[in-house]
């Protein structure tokens, strides 16, 4: 690399650590975060994923929320991984145009803002913006590859993403849909060869945690949990089980899959007058954009999965001289636009999240202000973690009726039974193994939050026979067993 373009990426560097630098200081917040924590805790009290603490993703995010204990370290790994991921990206980018020195800026400087500012949750430390690091590696590792090492590395690597969350499987695909474009009977045999390793190397990771969990008797659970229950998630606003979501939201998904196989069609009719990369980043763009919008769920951080290859896109519109390039760009650019309007995502605010972050850098804001910027109840959590941690032993297990995780990982106690949030108990139907757990072992502490409305037959009958209202934080209800020698 000449001078110049190091120094751009040591600017964009700069760039991602500083826009990062707030998210160290957020409190504990953001419900999903809650849960990683929380379950990271238990792999590092010795509990089996899946079988013993419940979630509904792979096991790697959960690795690194072990790894990271608390939420300062758990973006600050992210920090790093995004450091790591921005390198990647630029030597994707320099690989795949090597003589194209506007696009490279445009595309990494646009990924280095969109994936650090919260906009679409950037600063948050969920499975997608880990995935994307590995993705890209994968990409990089492909596009690079020379020998069949080099393939059976780049599969591991896009594996390692599908193990931080399913929908990254249309990453891979990207992979080998782009084998059918490029195949020609000359080469064909080094290619079969090369997609071989590709594959081999895509299964070894995903075997190994079958073989882990299995050793562990809990193979159903993880099978269960990581993957066939995201079939139901992917599909449907409901977790659990695949459950119709009305006829419009049939037609929408049948729409959006006839949307991708046209477009990936017409690339491939166009494929001739097309360069390699281009094909390579219209095929990722699509699915990518696909696999975000596949549960028409609004959360921002689905998006984080289209970033690299609509920076790629965006940079090739702005910089590209063939107008059927620019064409083919734009009119992708409009189909993410369609796509956000028609699954309505959400964004976060992100002038009112830098500005309260310097008003309390500043003392400018007391700490309770700051905090409740994020959420009205992240003073209350603080204040119940903080009774929890007073009250009880630190090996000492609790129940939490309501979607307040946050509390397990704070105070660093595990929740009484699998489930850490009411919505899995409802969604998974864990209502009968949680009420047995809550018999067989029950907690010292039990906790209500008064928002949460939702049915759970036979709790509150439990909770009246066997347990005193001993205090109330706001709305949370904190519930003493009346008695050790009663209920034992």
């Amino acid at each position: 690399m000449k001078k110049l373009p190091q120094r751009f990426l040591l600017l964009c560097l700069l760039l991602v650590a500083i826009l990062r630098l707030p998210s160290l200081f957020e409190p504990y917040w953001y419900g999903d975060e809650g849960v990683y924590l929380t379950l990271g805790q238990a792999i590092r009290k010795g509990l089996v994923l899946y079988r013993d603490i419940h979630d509904n993703k792979p096991p790697l995010l959960y690795l690194l929320a072990a790894l990271s204990g608390n939420v300062f370290w758990f973006r600050a790994i992210l920090l790093g991984w995004m450091l790591t991921t921005t390198i990647l990206f630029w030597k994707l980018i320099k690989n795949l145009f090597p003589k194209q020195e506007k696009l490279a800026e445009i595309s990494l400087f646009t990924f280095s803002i969109l994936s650090s500012i919260p906009l679409i949750e950037g600063n948050i430390a969920n499975a997608e913006i880990f995935m994307i690091g590995t993705t890209i590696a994968g990409f990089y590792l492909y596009f690079i590859a020379k020998k069949w090492s080099q393939y059976l590395l780049a599969g591991i690597f896009f594996s390692l993403s599908v193990l931080f969350k399913v929908p990254a499987v249309f990453d891979f695909a990207t992979i080998l849909v782009f084998f059918l474009f490029i195949a020609k009977k000359k080469n064909y045999q080094l290619l079969i060869t090369n997609y071989f390793f590709l594959i081999f190397g895509f299964i070894i990771p995903i075997l190994i945690t079958i073989i882990y969990f299995t050793s562990r008797n809990a193979l159903s659970y993880y099978l269960n949990a990581a993957f066939s229950q995201n079939l139901g998630y992917l599909f449907s606003w409901r977790a659990g089980t695949m459950v119709a979501r009305g006829l419009s939201s049939k037609i929408g998904l049948i729409s959006r899959s006839g949307v991708l196989l046209v477009t990936t069609l017409l690339i491939f009719l166009l494929r001739k007058s097309l360069a390699k990369p281009f094909i390579l980043i219209t095929i990722w763009f699509l699915f990518s954009l696909f696999a975000a919008a596949l549960s028409e769920r609004p959360y921002p951080h689905y998006l984080i999965q289209v970033l690299p290859s609509f920076c790629l896109i965006l940079g090739i519109l702005l910089t590209s001289g063939r107008t059927v390039i620019k064409r083919l760009a734009f009119s992708l650019i409009v189909l993410l636009v369609a796509g956000l309007v028609v699954v309505q995502f959400w964004v976060y605010p992100v002038f009112g999240y830098y500005f309260n972050f310097l008003g309390f850098a500043t003392h400018l804001k007391a700490r309770a202000e700051y905090f409740a910027w994020f959420s009205p109840q992240v003073n209350q959590t603080y204040a119940v973690a903080n009774f929890l941690v007073k009250h009880t032993q630190p090996d000492e297990r609790i129940f939490i009726w309501g979607d307040e995780p946050y509390i397990y990982a704070l105070s660093r106690r595990l929740p009484t039974g699998r489930y850490t949030v009411a919505y899995h108990i409802v969604d998974y139907n864990g209502y009968q193994e949680t009420i047995e757990t809550l018999t067989k072992n029950p907690p010292r502490w039990i906790i209500v939050m008064e928002e949460e409305n939702r049915l759970f037959p036979g709790l509150f009958n439990f909770l009246n026979s066997n347990y005193l209202l001993e205090e109330k934080i706001n709305s949370a209800k904190i519930f003493h067993r009346r008695s050790i020698i009663e209920i034992d």
